[in-house]
């Protein structure tokens, strides 16, 4: 063993693994295991290619296995490097009489470490002889270092191995309306839009104006509407399969992947796919929304996973493409909901019934829009979807500070929809159905970890607006919430006859996401808050 790790060359391969398995570990919960085979083979194909280029000019393996060691380490940190200095020379800059924010491009970065590179592979290491040691120790280095996020992660996916798939289950219907008269369903969710009431006494606007038109329009607003759970991916899968989720995460443990695809392979799309209906999504930048199986996906960027941007964002690639804003997250973010807004309308174009998944992230963190639509986001702070509990160090932990930025981007996302709302309906040759709606409240008074320390009021209090050909609402109510909304619309157009369930909230942590605190009674409760 001892005469293989002197003799091999190795270290170079697991340690450019490492980054992208480290990673990972880290996010686990959220990201499918599926997603290493790519970037796995891209690492090791790039680090082999180099240490055979290398070990020809140096004419030594062992060499040139150190030189792409030290280069792989370089490669995934410069991301790191410039998250850690530009903070320091913001601090300097409050000494120097000119402004040094900016200062640190990273490309000189880039370059120097390129030229330290250079000098250490034919300058320092042509003077060392015998490396058979120092390889031994690297390689076996390597080896213990990538089984740490290894068995870090296989702790938090063995719960799901070899869990059966789950097939969605189409609900039964009636007698659906005749194929040329079904209508096209429009799922709109903007994240984390905070009921009226919550919006006006926490963060000072007031919507009102906003629900009445909706209402003159023929909207049904549901003004006492809670959300089910109070994470995103909870809400979006019981609604869109019209169910409470205790059943469907048994065995689960902590991975949260699976969310995924019960909200794109869902029991609503399952019950109305027979029917004709196409699925249609955007693109959104988060994973469990994220649905480019689609029938029709639009997106203004070819499709990667949050995963593969977060890897990139620690390489010099991001910086070196030639259109660098390309893999700038935050104009992304901006250009993915300007996007959905402007050809939202398009897809009443579709000679074929359209079941649409819009979902905006928005008035949620990260907090890219002003209340006209200027660009506000913050660049020198890491781009971060999680919601504010999650993020101590941000700029957004300061309550005020929160405030006044989110009811920014809630005033111009709501008169951004009204307009984009206007636009579908007159582009629509039949009445369709909407569904506008949060998937949970506002986060000012959230705690992640402590269920008796969030405010579950504003948490679950939420948007919930209905448009019905025909104004057909006499199934809905005030208290409706999200896991009854399709129940309602397969019993008033396709002939369903669903019981409607409890309109319970539930709360759970985000390191355990499938143990269910029952809130209701808080969220309802006149002292709540």
């Amino acid at each position: 063993m001892i005469g293989s790790l002197r003799s091999w060359v190795v270290h170079p391969f697991l340690l450019a693994m490492y980054p992208i398995l480290a990673l990972f570990a880290q996010n686990a919960r959220e990201v499918r295991a599926v997603e290493l085979g790519a970037l796995l083979g891209w690492a090791v194909s790039g680090s082999l290619a180099a240490w055979l280029l290398l070990a020809l000019l140096l004419r030594d393996a062992r060499k040139a296995g150190l030189v792409v060691s030290l280069g792989v380490v370089l490669f995934f940190t410069l991301g790191w490097v410039v998250a850690i200095s530009e903070p320091a020379i913001d601090y300097l800059d409050t000494f120097w009489v000119g402004n040094l924010h900016g200062a640190l491009d990273p490309r000189w970065v880039v370059l120097v470490e390129a030229l330290l590179l250079g000098w250490f592979a034919f300058r320092v290491l042509p003077r060392f002889q015998d490396l058979s040691g120092l390889t031994a120790f690297l390689n076996l280095f390597a080896i213990l270092v990538i089984a740490i996020p290894i068995v870090q992660a296989a702790t938090i996916k063995a719960p799901a191995v070899g869990r059966p798939p789950r097939r969605p289950v189409p609900f039964a219907l009636g007698t659906p309306p005749p194929r040329s008269s079904l209508p096209d369903i429009y799922y709109i969710i903007l994240d984390g839009y905070a009921r009226t009431d919550v919006m006006k006494a926490l963060f000072d606007f007031d919507n009102s104006a906003f629900l009445e038109r909706l209402e003159r329009k023929g909207f049904y607003i549901a003004r006492r509407s809670t959300a089910n759970y109070c994470q995103t991916p909870l809400c979006l899968s019981a609604s869109l399969n019209g169910v409470y989720l205790d059943d469907l995460v048994k065995g689960l443990g902590p991975d949260q992947t699976q969310l995924t695809d019960l909200i794109g392979q869902n029991n609503v799309l399952a019950t109305l796919r027979p029917l004709g209906y196409r699925f249609v999504s955007f693109s959104t930048g988060f994973d469990p929304t994220e649905h480019p199986e689609a029938d029709r996906y639009l997106s203004p960027y070819p499709f990667s996973t949050g995963f593969q941007r977060m890897v990139l964002d620690t390489t010099p690639l991001r910086i070196l493409w030639p259109n660098p804003d390309q893999f700038d997250q935050f104009t992304q973010g901006r250009q993915r909901i300007l996007y959905l807004l402007d050809h939202l309308p398009d897809v009443a174009r579709d000679p074929a019934p359209t079941f649409t998944l819009a979902h905006l992230l928005c008035p949620h963190l990260p907090f890219l829009f002003g209340e006209n639509g200027e660009d506000v986001a913050i660049r020198h702070q890491a781009y971060v979807l999680g919601d504010r509990d999650k993020n101590p160090e941000g700029h957004f932990r300061d309550p005020d500070r929160f405030r006044r930025a989110y009811r920014s981007q809630s005033a111009y996302i709501t008169k951004r929809i009204e307009q984009t709302l206007d636009r579908l309906l007159a582009a629509s040759p039949e009445p369709p159905i909407i569904i506008l709606q949060s998937d949970h409240g506002s986060e000012l008074g959230l705690h992640v970890v402590d269920v008796n320390r969030t405010d579950h009021k504003e948490r679950m209090s939420i948007l919930n607006a209905y448009y019905f050909p025909g104004r057909r609402y006499q199934g809905l109510y005030d208290r409706i919430s999200p896991v009854n909304s399709f129940r309602v619309v397969l019993n008033t157009f396709f002939g369903a006859h669903l019981e409607l369930l409890p309109d319970r909230s539930y709360y759970s942590s985000w390191p355990e996401p499938y143990k269910f605190h029952d809130v209701t009674a808080l969220v309802r409760s006149p002292d709540a808050g």
